[in-house]
């Protein structure tokens, strides 16, 4: 297609139409429950994010902050079921990596958390969003630079990517997946991605706040989905521009 629009089409079909293939030892309910979990974690974060003022939001939680952070540090666990269910040394060896560097970037990330949450009083990203007057990107640069970078190497992007570093240790966690549960891990990893973005803008840049939103609701998910994306793309620009680190 026109500058290889429709390769992302041809993948999709090719990935669902690929054979599932279970490893002779795996354990059966723990291998095919792993992308399941990875999917849902990703998924689940979506619960508490404000979408515009009023009424475009599954729940505002008292707690969103945390919330976020406690759903996240779920994924972690489909990991460890990928690799010691696949029964495979990879596929545990880049388990264990992949865990001990989320884990290690969660204390940077939560710290870096909790200034949007001093500055504003509150866990609530909504009450988070309406207290920036002026984004907290340019009231605490720091915190959103440890934030940003912290949530890169959560989500696996350059130069963070050592988990999965496929001229070392084959794909990492999982290894032996094929067919669509490789492409629920994928498809997991994406939505991560755009997640990551869409937490980053709500608490550094006032989320979905903007010119005539107060007239227009509905513009508040064209103002956060623009920040996300602004976001979405410096995270793609590591992925194409960085060397692969040794």
């Amino acid at each position: 297609g026109p500058f290889a629009l429709f390769q992302t089409f041809a993948d999709a079909i090719k990935i669902l139409t690929k054979e599932l293939i279970i490893p002779a030892g795996a354990d059966r309910g723990v291998f095919v429950m792993a992308p399941v979990l990875m999917v849902a974690v990703a998924i689940a974060v979506w619960a508490v994010i404000p979408l515009g003022p009023t009424g475009l939001q599954v729940v505002d939680l008292d707690i969103g902050a945390f919330y976020v952070v406690a759903i996240s540090s779920l994924a972690p666990f489909s990991m460890i079921m990928a690799g010691w269910s696949s029964r495979n040394k990879y596929a545990e060896v880049g388990a264990f990596r992949a865990v001990s560097q989320i884990v290690g970037y969660e204390i940077p990330q939560v710290l870096a958390l909790l200034i949007p949450v001093m500055l504003s009083g509150s866990l609530s990203l909504q009450s988070i969003i309406r207290a920036q007057d002026v984004p907290y990107i340019l009231v605490a640069p720091v915190a959103a630079l440890v934030f940003f970078l912290a949530s890169a190497a959560e989500v696996g992007r350059l130069p963070f990517e050592l988990a999965e570093a496929d001229s070392e240790i084959v794909a990492g966690f999982f290894t032996e997946y094929s067919g669509m549960m490789f492409g629920a891990f994928y498809l997991g990893e994406f939505i991560n991605n755009l997640t990551a973005s869409v937490v980053f803008s709500v608490l550094f840049l006032g989320g979905w706040r903007g010119p005539w939103v107060d007239q227009v609701p509905l513009l508040g998910i064209v103002w956060l989905m623009l920040k996300a994306l602004l976001v979405f793309n410096v995270l793609v620009l590591f992925w194409a521009a960085m060397p692969r680190l040794r």
